[in-house]
């Protein structure tokens, strides 16, 4: 290819980036505009309360940022910019804009401010969760593992492919799953009767009043919540997660440390997103709500560099067993995560349900603090994971 043919395929890749991110950025702006104001329309409560603003607002902002970083990606393969190598320097006001939104938002939340300013708060402290994660790794590898470019792409891969595939496979197994239960009698028939009106008018089907969650919830119901959160969706997020990692090592071959940096990066993307579409935790909940997502947030990247450092070996053609063993490490890990919650949201509904029950309460207050204890310890021993594969890789 000559250049000035490579130069015309970067122009035009560059100009798709650029269109194709405004394209990303004004559709979540409209999402976000149309999630605000769909509730009244369904016969719900006021669009702008609750928790119906600080959710748009949180699906428009991670439209915009990810439209962002398409476009920049576009404008440098338009201007013809090389990548430069991904060493984030004075990062410490990441950390204080962190620090004075998570305790401006804390106290808001607990005055119960009105929902505008929390949207305020809310999606911004979202948007710095990976940055966070992602500065640190950055440091740990010291411009040695790979470029902005390649925390970009990997940002990308991630939010979009990773999420995408992930939820379409989710939703696909729940469908059959719902199938399954009904016909073995597990659900009531009423929820599926009711299924399609539920589609027009926008009510749940399904009781929302804790006692009625109890009585529903029945231990078959318990256990198929625990294969599928626990089991199926950690192997399915850890396997689309880093799926763009796996295919762009057909031409890019990544050394270790750069296929680790990808592979974060694809995490952080991957939580990103999760992060914005589970954001509906307002009130008094606020801040632990938004500790509890950074905590998820370094569990990904953590899962992610492991999966990026097992292709890394597998493209390498070295050691490429070692795919599966990261592969089967990042699933428990996700999986112990994902069962911790599982079970802290079953106990919380026993301690509300039970409050009258000081034995019910005990024991299931005791367990939930064992819970928040392992997860604790779970999310510390990652963090420290990452940092120490970070310098190990950088110093390589």
């Amino acid at each position: 290819m000559t250049l000035s043919n490579h130069s015309s395929t970067s122009r035009f890749l560059g100009l798709m980036g650029i269109l194709t991110g405004g394209a990303v950025a004004i559709g979540g702006v409209l999402m976000a505009v149309l999630m605000a104001f769909s509730a009244p329309l369904r016969g719900g409560e006021a669009g702008l309360g609750g928790m119906a603003l600080p959710q748009a607002a949180a699906m428009g902002a991670l439209g915009l940022a990810l439209g962002a970083v398409l476009a920049v990606e576009g404008v440098r393969w338009q201007r013809g910019i090389p990548a430069a190598p991904f060493h984030p320097r004075r990062v410490g006001w990441l950390w204080l804009a962190f620090a004075l939104l998570l305790t401006a938002g804390t106290v808001a939340s607990v005055l119960d401010a009105p929902p505008v300013l929390m949207a305020l708060f809310h999606a911004p402290t979202l948007l710095l969760l990976p940055a966070l994660v992602l500065s640190l790794v950055g440091g740990g590898l010291r411009g040695r593992g790979g470029s902005w470019s390649d925390v970009r792409g990997g940002l990308l891969s991630g939010a979009l492919l990773g999420t995408g595939t992930a939820l379409v496979i989710e939703v696909i197994m729940v469908v059959f799953l719902a199938v399954g239960l009904f016909a073995l009698g597990l659900l009531p028939q009423e929820w599926l009767q009711q299924a399609p009106q539920a589609l027009t008018t926008g009510e749940v089907p399904f009781p929302t009043g804790i006692e009625d969650l109890l009585e529903v919830l029945t231990p078959p119901l318990i256990l198929v919540a625990l294969v599928l959160v626990g089991g199926l969706v950690p192997l399915v997020e850890e396997v689309t997660k880093t799926l763009g990692v796996g295919l762009a090592g057909l031409w890019l071959r990544p050394s270790p440390a750069r296929a680790f940096l990808l592979g974060v990066a694809s995490g952080a993307g991957f939580a990103l997103t999760e992060n914005m579409l589970n954001s509906l935790f307002v009130g008094p909940t606020w801040g632990p709500g938004i500790l509890a997502r950074l905590a998820a947030t370094v569990m990904h990247c953590a899962t992610g560099g492991l999966m990026g450092w097992g292709w890394g070996q597998w493209w390498a053609g070295r050691r490429p067993w070692r795919l599966p063993l990261a592969l089967g490490g990042a699933v428990m890990l996700h999986s112990l995560w994902n069962s911790c919650a599982v079970g802290l949201v079953l106990s919380g509904l026993i301690v509300l349900a039970r409050a009258d029950n000081l034995v019910w309460t005990g024991m299931a207050g005791l367990l939930m603090l064992a819970l928040l204890a392992i997860q604790f310890l779970l999310a510390c021993a990652v963090a420290v994971a990452l940092l120490w594969a970070s310098h190990r890789l950088g110093q390589r």
